[in-house]
């Protein structure tokens, strides 16, 4: 009998997810969050987690390519409709990947909570969603198609 074997590892590894409280529209946002954390955000194609969802969400990318970082803000809230309806008290999410540290993470925070009309920003736990390497995945194959439009 052959025995099965499996890969070991965690899926989540290199990635960071924080959520973001903010009634604004995601160009308002958006603006404030390169204005405050020094990032320089594009809009690119919206995002959906299904083909055959007709609803999309916002989607901003951002490539800190010294340091290796890649940084995804992705609105979690269209009209009546959500993205990860886990993490319904939640407007945005910050999707991040790169060695990031939670030295870091914890400074990023400190001055994303410092934004106008931002009420809140916490940093959330992948391994807890219920749909976070689809999310993942889905945001993977998202930003090749994107990367590959632009080339």
């Amino acid at each position: 009998m052959t025995k099965k074997r499996y890969l070991e590892g965690n899926f989540f590894e290199g990635y960071s997810l924080l959520g973001l409280v903010c009634g604004l529209p995601d160009f308002r946002v958006t603006h404030f969050i390169n204005q405050y954390g020094s990032f320089d955000f594009k809009k690119y194609r919206n995002f959906s987690l299904s083909q055959e969802n007709e609803t999309s969400f916002s989607w901003y990318y951002f490539s800190y390519e010294e340091l290796r970082h890649d940084y995804y803000l992705i609105q979690n809230k269209a009209d009546t409709a959500m993205l990860m309806p886990e993490l319904r008290d939640f407007d945005y999410l910050l999707l991040m990947y790169g060695n990031i540290t939670a030295q870091y993470i914890d400074q990023l925070i400190t001055s994303l909570r410092k934004i106008p009309y931002v009420t809140a920003v916490f940093e959330l736990n992948l391994n807890k969603l219920k749909n976070g390497d689809l999310f993942i995945e889905k945001n993977e194959l998202h930003s090749v198609k994107q990367r590959d439009a632009i080339i």
